[in-house]
């Protein structure tokens, strides 16, 4: 008798198991169902993209394979190291151009310091001799607000004969070292912003020099937030071959400015934080992008932010992206999410004065973290609290066509109750 009830014991046991497995795959069937067969919401503004029910199941399959994609770009430049093959040698210079007509290589070096000094300046090689090109200057010891080259708001200047090289109209940016020095100058005109009526003679010398690791868009975002961004859109094979079509090198590169610059026979020192970025690409259409917000901040502790969100309805409607540079660790950390909402700041073409954000910024991307933290991008985020104010916003129109509207916007910051300083960028179609 003991016997039997034992097994009619376990039979009880097992089945009640049984039904509970059965309650739970039913209950995960009827929610999956009711979440794919979700009617999609509208698009923001019909640009925003909003997730639908499909958003986590496209969320998993992209980050499956970016992060093995990270993977393989990490083992290939672990190679190179070993060999002592260095790709940004021959990267960072100027790039003969691609054969379409839209093929840009560009350089931009946006500066500024604790005083309030802002040195911004800016070529970008395009075919036939076109360089869309521009200079801001303002030194504060000088009372003369803020100065800009005497093209402005038009950036198209054209080289006499056509070369390799971003040098035109008295601008000329070479690399002495790459990814450790470049030489800037500059000898003409200049004008208030103020008042366009008001000319300057100005002659800039300064060296712009780095020991900060880059940050190469192409390998060092961070993968969730990039198959976040990509599970937003609709997916189509057309879809896919237009990332690909589209597709640049970036990267972005913290360092100091020192030098001078000479304004009517007056001279002032130039000793900013700058952020210089190189961009290398097939086709670049201004056209495509919607809007952007960019924030390029140095912090009194020594650390280096670049943070904002893109918009480009052709390839992501909503893509945060930036980084942080740890001057405490040395290391550079992606941004893995930024809620600063562009529909919800200057959609009609005004940006915000005052305002503030929130990112947060993960693991680093060097060392044994990278390939033993590989499938844990969300631990270890940290949260930057950033507070926005805008002293200058001068603007121009890029390219020889107006493609876009550019705020170029001169700022001091909040980061986490430390002052920072720096510029944003925020530019509308």
């Amino acid at each position: 008798q003991a016997q039997c009830y034992i097994s009619v014991r376990a039979f009880i046991i097992t089945m009640f198991n049984l039904e509970l497995i059965i309650l739970f795959f039913s209950f995960a069937i009827i929610v999956f169902m009711r979440t794919i067969s979700e009617i999609p919401k509208p698009p923001i503004f019909n640009i925003y993209q909003q997730p639908t029910g499909t958003f986590w199941l496209k969320v998993g399959f992209m980050y499956a394979i970016l992060k093995l994609r990270q993977m393989k770009n990490y083992v290939r430049e672990e190679r190179l190291r070993v060999k002592g093959e260095d790709k940004y040698v021959h990267l960072d210079r100027p790039q003969k151009l691609a054969s379409h007509e839209q093929a840009v290589d560009a350089v931009f070096f946006n500066g500024a310091n604790s005083k309030g000094d802002h040195f911004i300046i800016a070529t970008a090689r395009r075919k036939h001799g076109l360089i869309d090109g521009f200079i801001y200057l303002k030194i504060k010891d000088s009372n003369l607000g803020v100065l800009e080259s005497p093209n402005l708001p038009n950036t198209d200047l054209y080289q006499k004969t056509e070369k390799q090289a971003y040098e035109v109209d008295g601008i000329r940016i070479n690399v002495i070292e790459p990814m450790k020095r470049w030489k800037i100058s500059y000898d003409g005109k200049m004008k208030s912003m103020e008042d366009r009526t008001k000319i300057s003679d100005v002659k800039i010398e300064v060296e712009w020099t780095s020991d900060i690791p880059c940050f190469n868009v192409d390998t060092d975002m961070d993968p969730f937030s990039m198959a976040k961004a990509t599970a937003l859109e609709p997916w189509s094979r057309d879809y896919f071959q237009t990332l690909q079509e589209i597709h640049q090198t970036h990267y972005e590169h913290y360092g100091n400015i020192n030098g001078s610059a000479v304004i009517d026979g007056t001279r002032y020192p130039i000793d900013v934080n700058v952020l210089r970025d190189h961009s290398i690409a097939q086709k670049r259409e201004w056209r495509n992008f919607h809007r952007y917000g960019l924030h390029f901040i140095s912090v009194e502790n020594g650390d280096r932010i670049t943070a904002g969100v893109i918009s480009s309805p052709i390839s992501f409607s909503y893509l945060p992206m930036g980084f942080v540079y740890s001057a405490k660790d040395r290391k550079i950390y992606p941004l893995t999410s930024c809620d600063l909402r562009l529909h919800q700041h200057g959609e009609s073409g005004d940006p915000p004065l005052d305002y503030g954000f929130t990112i947060k910024a993960g693991k680093p991307l060097c060392d044994v973290c990278r390939m033993t933290c590989l499938f844990f991008d969300f631990l270890g985020n940290n949260t930057y609290m950033i507070k926005v104010h805008v002293t200058d916003s001068p603007y121009f129109y890029i390219s020889k066509d107006w493609e876009a509207k550019i705020f170029e916007r001169l700022c001091s910051f909040n980061v986490n109750n430390l002052n920072g300083w720096g510029a944003a960028e925020w530019q509308y179609r």
